[in-house]
């Protein structure tokens, strides 16, 4: 089952961005920010959830403009399936979800980044419809 994410989530998420990110000397995952996101009205921490156990998770972001009328976009990030877990249509789910909640939203287009050398990521990505070739990402850390 997906679902948004609670702050009593917090342990069994670190523990997925851990996979994802395993050197981070910055993780902190509060249980107070999950649950501020999960106030807001386009801030979604979704999970997989699966008798209890939180198998994979995904960040979207709803981001508002004026280019297309009253069309937001959506943007991806930090989509993790346990380790343990590939394989099993996890990710696919939860990408799949993402996509059908942008849709309701009229959203006219989804965005994610990745790091440049998580490759079998990238076919994952790809072979789920994200077109790597369309733009280039860039970022700025601060």
């Amino acid at each position: 089952m997906i679902r948004e994410a609670e702050g009593t989530d917090k342990n069994k998420l670190f523990e997925l961005y851990r996979m994802l990110v395993p050197n981070s000397r910055k993780m902190n995952v509060l249980e107070e920010q999950i649950e501020t996101i999960r106030k807001h009205p386009y801030n979604f921490l979704f999970v997989y959830d699966e008798g209890g156990e939180i198998l994979g998770t995904v960040t979207l972001n709803i981001c508002l403009q004026a280019l297309h009328g009253k069309r937001p976009y959506g943007v991806i990030e930090n989509i993790i399936v346990h380790e343990n877990h590939r394989n099993k249509n996890i990710g696919q789910k939860l990408l799949q979800y993402v996509e059908n909640y942008c849709s309701s939203l009229n959203c006219h287009r989804i965005m994610l980044l990745s790091n440049s050398t998580r490759e079998s990521a990238h076919q994952f990505f790809e072979r789920e419809g994200f077109d790597g070739l369309v733009s280039k990402g860039f970022k700025k850390y601060l």
